[in-house]
């Protein structure tokens, strides 16, 4: 016997998710099943909205309500340092820190030979472009390369730090407290916090 297409759609549609198998998704759908209409009604909304209220800043691609984003508009902070990371988890995961007050850069994924993802598919003609106008502002300029310290990070943090080598510019990377092979959005707030802060010039 099959579920009604209505439930059956549904677990399908939640097992797509990473990490959701089957039986994770037929919970989900029968916890939904027995919650009021109106927290079904919101959580459909929040859902419809998800990418019609989101816009991609302009000058460091993190997804936002606003654009400028509220770090990039923020003129507190200093221009002199420039962290690249791969997504916005691990920018709001270097944000929770509290270590870190300049600007940010997402490259929205990492060199990957095995997914066939090379350095032209990632926006590094946009952070080209965002460095030469924070480096027209400062004599120098720091970038921080917080990328993942696994096969895909080291690669792309190497191939940055090649393009990017000018007297002007330090390019530092994140100290060696991270494990080898650690997802940044995974590791604990105090760890993460004192990688960035003894950080290493490359």
């Amino acid at each position: 016997m099959k579920y009604p297409a209505a439930i059956q759609n549904l677990i399908d549609q939640f097992s797509q998710l990473p990490s959701v198998g089957p039986k994770t998704a037929e919970r989900y759908v029968f916890y939904l099943l027995k919650s009021n209409p109106e927290k079904i009604q919101l959580f459909s909304q929040y859902l419809s909205n998800l990418k019609k209220d989101l816009k991609i800043c302009s000058q460091c691609l993190a997804l936002s309500e606003n654009d400028p984003c509220l770090i990039c508009s923020d003129k507190n902070r200093p221009e002199t340092t420039l962290c690249i990371v791969a997504n916005l988890q691990d920018m709001i995961s270097l944000e929770n820190t509290r270590q870190y007050q300049g600007k940010y850069f997402i490259l929205g994924g990492l060199i990957n030979t095995i997914e066939n993802i090379r350095p032209d598919d990632l926006p590094l003609k946009k952070l080209t472009e965002r460095i030469k106008t924070l480096l027209a502002a400062n004599t120098n300029l720091e970038i921080i390369l917080a990328l993942s310290p696994n096969l895909e990070g080291e690669t792309t943090a190497l191939y940055l730090a090649k393009m990017f080598k000018n007297p002007q510019i330090k390019i530092t990377r994140l100290a060696r407290g991270l494990p080898s092979g650690a997802n940044l959005e995974y590791v604990d707030e105090m760890t993460l916090g004192q990688a960035l802060k003894y950080r290493h010039t490359v």
